[in-house]
């Protein structure tokens, strides 16, 4: 045993979860992290958004550029599920990128908040294409990016949300509770 193991999954998932692990070593881990790494949607939740519609029409990259958009993003709380499996799979020898669909403009607000909660300075890509990292492994809640992670024969650890749960019965995706 490499360290303490960490799943808030389905049982159903939780082989696949530990045949992952065991493979871990030397993978590059690519980590979302609206909605994945930080809780977005509880901010937006609070103010009278409803987070079943994504994405959300109101929620634009101008929207998000915006006072309102920077607040959101700058007060949204850690997601504590997805940083101890992460944890987990740095314990199995995993290298952890940061990733996000962020526009580049939200940089510094980005690298402050990673700051604000993470030690150490983890490497963070601004992209759409997430799948151009080719990482081995993803963590992700946008469908959008799973589908395509889930084309490309991606394995695909997903927060499970209401607007990503079609994914169930996939053989390389891992639903594990926010």
């Amino acid at each position: 045993m490499k360290g303490l193991i960490y799943f808030s999954g389905r049982i159903k998932d939780l082989d696949k979860f530990m045949k992952l692990l065991y493979t871990m070593d030397k993978k590059i881990v690519a980590v979302d992290i609206d909605n994945t790494l930080v809780n977005v949607n509880g901010e937006l939740e609070k103010r009278g958004y409803d987070i079943n519609i994504y994405p959300h029409p109101d929620l634009t990259e101008k929207f998000w550029e915006s006072l309102e958009g920077i607040k959101i993003l700058y007060n949204a709380k850690p997601i504590i599920s997805t940083i101890k499996t992460v944890n987990t799979f740095i314990n199995f020898g995993a290298e952890v990128v940061i990733v996000t669909s962020r526009n580049i403009k939200l940089k510094k607000l980005t690298e402050d908040w990673i700051k604000r909660y993470h030690e150490g300075e983890p490497k963070i890509y601004f992209t759409k294409e997430k799948h151009q990292l080719d990482a081995d492994i993803y963590v992700e809640d946008d469908p959008a990016q799973i589908t395509k992670l889930i084309t490309l024969g991606k394995t695909v650890v997903i927060p499970e949300w209401p607007y990503n749960q079609q994914f169930k019965d996939i053989n390389n995706t891992i639903y594990y509770k926010i």
